[in-house]
């Protein structure tokens, strides 16, 4: 039994999009997605579902004898890096998005062997400041220990 896909609207049209061109290009990882976001139950909310969502952090095995990675889930043509970033149309991308932590999913990969990806958490790994939070300190006040221009303090 598949675990539940629950996607955020914000994210819905731009999967379905990606999922459907990837169809019309005749990519098994675009049916897959395809088949998934027909499943999901879409939530429109301020308040994001904790699910798999893209551009956000998530910690997962491919496997249970596989070690954890975190990767931000983002759209293929977001895609850079493969030590940060791991594309939707990627089979374990695929399998992972709207999923909770702690669902196991089963998924092909491009080799055409069967996979169990496990979601960990949806923090960032430690140590790591996410953008949302480098953002939103750049954007508060200064407090009363920093400069105006930015300098930091002087010496008296």
């Amino acid at each position: 039994m598949n675990p539940p896909v629950s996607i955020a609207s914000r994210d819905f049209g731009r999967l379905r999009q990606i999922a459907v061109q990837a169809l019309a290009s005749r990519d098994p990882v675009g049916r897959f997605l395809f088949s998934e976001l027909e499943r999901a139950v879409v939530i429109d909310s301020p308040a994001p579902p904790l699910t798999v969502r893209l551009d956000d952090w998530v910690t997962f095995r491919a496997d249970d004898d596989q070690p954890l990675e975190s990767r931000i889930l983002v759209l293929p043509g977001h895609y850079r890096r493969n030590a940060l970033h791991l594309s939707v149309l990627s089979p374990v991308g695929a399998a992972l998005v709207g999923l909770r932590p702690g669902a196991r999913m089963h998924y092909q990969g491009v080799d055409g062997v069967q996979h169990v990806a496990t979601v960990e958490s949806l923090e960032p790994p430690e140590g790591v400041i996410s953008l949302m939070q480098r953002r939103s300190a750049r954007a508060r006040p200064p407090s009363s220990g920093d400069h105006p221009n930015g300098t930091g303090p002087t010496a008296a």
